[in-house]
């Protein structure tokens, strides 16, 4: 198995059921819905392929739903080519659209031009479309073009090095956070954090309706995000890289070390970390990825990210399923190189937080040199996560009878969640009990392994060890 979690985005070229099958017989840890796209019906399609899919197969991925944030979007109009040099309007249109035969870009955010001053860089298209500002009005701006480009509808709009105030949760985000309460979502994704009262806000919008389960991941993708990257980290349950939005708000060079800095950040933490954005880009369109994509991959494992994060490359491109398999095997080279060499994960450095990590810390070591897998029952799913942060080469099974948490630590690096279905409340005897006898029916465990058994009751503060050889 892979300790590296694969996350794929569904979208048209994907909802289809034996596509989802296969996407989850070939490991998929979990899916991601973008809630920019589509609306309840579409997102009822997706939901039902997934949910009848891993009935089948008996498996319990993650469901993230991605908020679509408060962002500026360009509104509907038809597509048209820009030379180098054209001018084209950038207006403000409440109904968001224009159909006329001259170069107008619509938008119905009329603050946005208080914010824009001659010589701003506007990108579109994650920053392949460059437009610089030439003259500011109070409701319509003229720019000139960078680049020969094609200019789409819809598209999110970004005023290079700005950042712009916009409500943290807009109208239709809180429609979609309705949404996923009603259905079976796992965590939700918070776009263009800024501070970490941002997910504070949504977490007690969750708590008032009533689903204070969900988790929350925060995608870092801001120039804000950045500057309170330690407090948002502390606030979130996990973190997204979003080197997309990233690579508009900070030049392109910058983006490798803020990777890293948000990576260790989060593990240090204790929290899953994943990396998005361009992973097989050019897999959209091709049945085989780039060098430079296989390499950049290849570093996401030695830096230890929890999982990687597919998203036009499942959502629209042609070879959803080849991307899937392309991403594993990368992924299981990338770990087998590290692990055979010998190096020592990024999270050994990292001193323990307090008490319980120290003794996670010390099963794995223990773990490691002894060879065996480790077995945890959980209520929380905390102490499989404390076990995740510092990566163990040795196999993780963490059973639960609380299906939310088996899902969420789906994402998590290194840990094989096992639902154990029972119709009482197990105590955590009987839960690492009926874990150990599930695992040897299902031959991930056999005669000779030494297996390592551990549980940690919050309201005992104790934990509890066992060293087992399988007879």
């Amino acid at each position: 198995m892979l300790r590296t979690k694969i996350i794929v985005t569904i979208g048209p070229a994907s909802s289809d059921y034996d596509i989802v099958k296969s996407f989850l017989r070939e490991g998929v840890s979990g899916f991601r819905i973008n809630f920019s796209h589509g609306d309840p019906k579409t997102w009822d399609k997706y939901l039902d392929i997934i949910k009848e899919a891993s009935r089948e197969l008996n498996v319990y991925p993650a469901i993230i739903g991605d908020l679509r944030g408060p962002q500026l979007r360009i509104g509907d109009f038809n597509a048209f080519k820009v030379s180098k040099g054209d001018i084209v309007t950038l207006k403000y249109s409440p109904e968001n659209k224009y159909f006329g035969e001259e170069k107008i870009i619509p938008i119905n955010y009329s603050r946005l031009f208080e914010f824009l001053e001659v010589g701003d860089i506007i990108l579109l298209e994650d920053g392949r479309v460059r437009l610089r500002v030439e003259e500011a009005y109070v409701d319509h701006a003229k720019l000139i073009a960078l680049d020969d480009a094609i200019i789409h509808p819809r598209k999110t709009l970004i005023v290079s090095r700005k950042e712009i105030e916009l409500p943290t949760l807009t109208s239709s985000d809180i429609e979609a956070v309705k949404y996923a309460i009603s259905r079976e979502f796992t965590y939700l994704a918070l776009s263009y954090v800024h501070t970490p009262r941002d997910i504070v806000m949504l977490r007690d919008l969750l708590s008032r309706l009533g689903r204070d389960d969900i988790g929350i991941i925060a995608k870092i993708e801001t120039r804000n995000a950045i500057k309170n990257l330690k407090s948002i980290v502390s606030e979130a349950d996990a973190v997204i890289v979003a080197r997309g939005d990233l690579g508009m708000y900070y030049s392109l060079e910058e983006i490798p070390r803020l990777q890293k800095i948000i990576i260790n950040e989060s593990i240090k933490l204790g929290k899953p970390v994943l990396i998005a954005t361009q992973l097989l880009e050019s897999m959209v369109n091709n049945p085989q990825p780039t060098r430079s994509e296989v390499v950049d991959i290849m570093n996401a494992v030695f830096d230890s990210v929890d999982a990687v994060l597919l998203t036009n490359e499942t959502a629209i491109g042609k070879y959803p399923v080849e991307s899937v398999k392309w991403l594993k095997k990368i992924l299981r080279e990338a770990e087998k190189w590290f692990f055979e060499e010998g190096r020592e994960p990024v999270t050994r450095r990292i001193e323990p937080l307090n008490p319980r990590e120290k003794y996670a810390k010390g099963l794995v070591l223990l773990a490691e040199s002894i060879g065996s897998k480790i077995l945890v029952y959980t209520k929380t799913g905390l102490m499989p996560s404390r076990i995740s942060k510092y990566r163990p080469s040795v196999q993780v099974y963490a059973g639960s009878s609380n299906e939310i948490i088996i899902r969420k630590l789906s994402l998590n690096y290194g840990v094989k969640p096992c639902y154990i279905e029972s119709d009482k409340t197990l105590n955590y005897e009987e839960g690492i009990d009926i874990l150990y006898k599930k695992l040897f029916t299902e031959h991930e465990i056999s005669y000779g392994d030494i297996v390592l058994l551990t549980y940690g009751p919050r309201e005992a503060l104790l934990n509890v060890i066992k060293i087992v050889e399988v007879i």
